[in-house]
């Protein structure tokens, strides 16, 4: 293997100089009803990525 990696070309080695925004998902506990329980909603994506959806605790904040 070793012997094949310096004999033959690699696949193009590119470093991307792009930043992505992440987002810390914490614990919602075993058999939490209340993450997944309602089909979306018109500016559910909206409300999600704009922190209005759950509060500290994974309740709804509506």
């Amino acid at each position: 293997m070793y012997a094949a990696r310096e004999k033959y070309p690699t696949y193009p080695k590119l470093v991307v100089p792009e930043f992505a925004k992440m987002t810390y998902i914490g614990t919602a506990g075993v058999n939490n009803e209340g993450i997944i329980n309602e089909a979306p909603y018109p500016g559910m994506t909206a409300d999600i990525l704009d922190d209005h959806f759950y509060d500290a605790n994974y309740k709804r904040s509506k």
